[in-house]
């Protein structure tokens, strides 16, 4: 597959009741570093991250910079901007790079849409129903585990559902909790996914969630969302139970790595803005698929890609 093929559907990917002794980390009153980590049970990390992902509804981000390796090679950095609103609208423009490439990014509740565009490619503009996508009747070319929600899940606004069979472990060495559960990817593999979370309190840029795993049922990582850094926001609530102030992170940069691909990509997310209120108008033109120019939108339920062209 051409590189910039691949880089588009990389980017693409790019996709905190129980809960009071987390709620300690994230205001400094957990475990200090030397002290054993407490045994963690599966409901208290899924509500853990329900809690903070119903906090989180929307994200803005007016500078973000995509830089990518290919087999350890570096390709053209690109440029742009970031919006999501749960629970399912994402949109990502970027542009730049030695090759004036220009990449459109998107989905909302119906369907999802990846343009891409280079001077010395064909423009590329690919489309799926999430349900035709979800039954595996829509096939990502590339052989890369692409799933639309993944990105939601990366930036902390994708509830879990709560009859996943769930197992919870604590890994004193290395000091973090690790919630996983069996799932099945849209092409029909059986896969393990895996959220690891820090054990000790998060504090300045440190996150407290730390990694998105996909492994095979063999333990081989497939691919990985690793968050290398993230803001805390202070709301303007209190939490009922504690009184104290509630608060969410968000990711300010990622690292995503595609393992058999030997794809990497790091977002660099700048300037974000928790929970601004969207209207109706701003909703529709950010996370409606767009019409653009001398592009033919393909539906990846009925073209299937073949080879590296």
């Amino acid at each position: 597959m051409n590189r910039y093929r691949l880089l588009l559907l990389a980017v693409a990917l790019l996709p905190l009741g129980g809960c009071k002794w987390l709620d300690e980390l994230m205001n400094n009153k957990g475990p200090k570093p030397n002290d054993p980590l407490p045994k963690v049970q599966p409901d208290q990390l899924v509500t853990y991250l329900n809690e903070r992902a119903a906090r989180l509804q929307t994200l803005n981000y007016g500078d973000v910079r995509v830089a990518t390796r290919s087999n350890g090679v570096p390709l053209p950095a690109l440029h742009g901007n970031l919006a999501a609103n749960q629970p399912r609208n994402f949109r990502m423009t970027g542009q730049g790079g030695a090759m004036g490439a220009k990449v459109d990014l998107g989905s909302n509740p119906d369907q999802f849409w990846v343009y891409f565009d280079a001077p010395t490619v064909k423009p590329m503009f690919v489309f799926a129903s999430h349900n035709d996508f979800e039954s595996g009747k829509a096939k990502i070319p590339g052989g890369i585990p692409f799933e639309p929600d993944w990105v939601m899940q990366a930036l902390g606004m994708m509830p879990l559902p709560p009859n996943n069979q769930y197992t919870a472990s604590t890994d004193q060495k290395t000091r973090t909790f690790t919630l996983s559960w069996p799932a099945v990817t849209p092409g029909g593999a059986s896969v393990v996914k895996e959220i690891v979370f820090d054990g000790d309190p998060a504090t300045g840029t440190k996150p407290q969630v730390k990694r998105h795993l996909v492994r095979d049922t063999k333990g081989r990582v497939i691919c990985s969302a690793e968050i290398k850094e993230a803001r805390t926001v202070q709301l303007a609530v209190t939490d009922p139970r504690s009184g104290l102030p509630l608060a969410i992170q968000h990711p300010t940069r990622i690292v995503l790595k595609w393992e058999d691909q030997k794809f990497e990509m790091e977002l660099e997310l700048k300037t974000g803005e928790v929970n601004k209120p969207l209207t109706d108008e701003q909703t529709r033109r950010l996370f409606t698929r767009p019409n653009i120019p001398g592009a033919t939108p393909l539906d990846l339920a009925k073209y299937e890609f073949t080879g590296g062209k």
